[in-house]
């Protein structure tokens, strides 16, 4: 009996002694064998990281829109260009600024300041405007490699003052096109079914997901939409080279003296149609800011920012029916018929607006100088 109680004894301290040197395995082993990091702390895949989120067209257009320019010459001809640098250095095509130093650019919001061609091309339609009031401003995203492919959606925008539209749609609808158009060689162009007007040429063809510049709208044929861009990666570096050592004596060309076309004139009243439009256009994407520098300062003098800001805390959207413009002694009146969504006390309602702006130039600028309107209607949106 006693001998039993000893074997018995013996066998738990073997099996007591096995679990304890079985634990201590697991817990100096296993721990090294699956050791990992937390999913958060783990770096995220490349090719994750280099998928973009494509952007809504709207979104694109308005953000391109505010770096998109118009380049007017002294004999009343325009054309088109847009930021690449933050040194404010504006791409276009040297027909639009051939036999030409000193240049006028104005931006979306209306202002005009100067510029100087720092960079032309005799042989490829390519040119660099140097304006110094854009320096700083942020450029548009330039797609510096050629991965453009047939039937890519793409975006042509063209001044913004101009007569025409200011953005068309379309397609890269072929590669690698060559055609010649003295005194200019276009090489490897795209050929895109987005038409081109000639207040569009030196504007940029921006990828329709990304927003990238992909292209310098340049050429069309005839009166058919067909038009042409040159890719933007075969002359960024001769772009660039400009820009770091401007010309220090620009080519002539006796072949463009007369440029073809009557000189396109852009009226007051169109830019104050235009500039109350883009007001709208900003307050829409939510763009507050320049909403507010388009003000004049009389009215930014009475009204803060946040002010401002505050009168549209409860507006949802607004949508511009008719502007009509009527010219005026000291400017333009400007009144706007709009659609409202307000939103107050969780309730939604479609409201209808009539508000005048008087509009004129301040420095160069044409600015806003107050708002008076009325309400016409108001719809509720009541659920059933």
């Amino acid at each position: 009996m006693k001998r039993s109680w000893i074997i018995s004894l013996a066998l738990s301290f073997v099996i007591i002694m096995g679990g304890v040197f079985a634990f201590t395995y697991i817990m100096d082993t296993v721990p090294d064998q699956i050791e990992a990091e937390p999913v958060l702390s783990q770096p995220v895949n490349d090719e994750d990281n280099q998928k973009q989120v494509p952007k809504k067209t709207k979104d694109i257009i308005y953000e391109s829109q505010k770096l998109v320019v118009q380049i007017e010459l002294s004999d009343g001809t325009i054309g088109s260009g847009f930021l690449y640098n933050d040194q404010g250095d504006i791409v276009t095509n040297a027909h639009v600024v051939a036999n030409h130093k000193d240049v006028t650019v104005m931006t979306t919001e209306s202002k005009e300041m100067p510029g100087e061609v720092i960079g032309v091309s005799r042989n490829t339609d390519v040119a660099v405007v140097r304006v110094p009031g854009l320096k700083g401003r942020e450029p548009l995203p330039v797609r510096s490699e050629e991965t453009v492919e047939l039937l890519d959606e793409v975006l042509a925008l063209g001044s913004p003052l101009g007569l025409q539209n200011t953005v068309t749609r379309g397609e890269i609808s072929g590669l690698d096109r060559n055609l010649q158009i003295d005194p200019f060689e276009y090489e490897g162009v795209y050929q895109i079914s987005a038409p081109i007007s000639p207040g569009n040429s030196g504007g940029p063809l921006i990828d329709g997901n990304t927003g990238e510049v992909i292209g310098i709208n340049s050429a069309k044929i005839g009166q058919e939409t067909i038009g042409f861009s040159i890719p933007i990666a075969d002359v960024l570096p001769m772009v660039k080279q400009w820009s770091e050592s401007p010309m220090e004596s620009l080519p002539e060309f006796p072949e463009l003296t007369s440029t073809p076309g009557a000189p396109v004139a852009v009226t007051d009243a169109e830019q104050a149609t235009y500039l109350v439009q883009y007001f709208y256009d900003s307050v829409n994407q939510g763009d507050f800011v320049t909403a507010y520098s388009l003000l004049g300062s009389s009215w930014q003098e009475t009204t803060t920012f946040e002010q401002f800001r505050s009168g549209y805390y409860n507006t949802l959207s607004v949508e511009v029916d008719n502007l009509v413009a009527d010219p005026t002694d000291s400017g333009v009146k400007v009144t706007a018929f709009l659609t409202a969504e307000e939103t107050k006390n969780g309730e939604v309602s479609i409201k209808k607006y009539k508000v005048t702006y008087p509009v004129k130039y301040e420095n160069k600028s044409m600015k806003i100088l107050n708002g008076s309107g009325e309400e016409l209607t108001t719809e509720s949106n009541e659920d059933d």
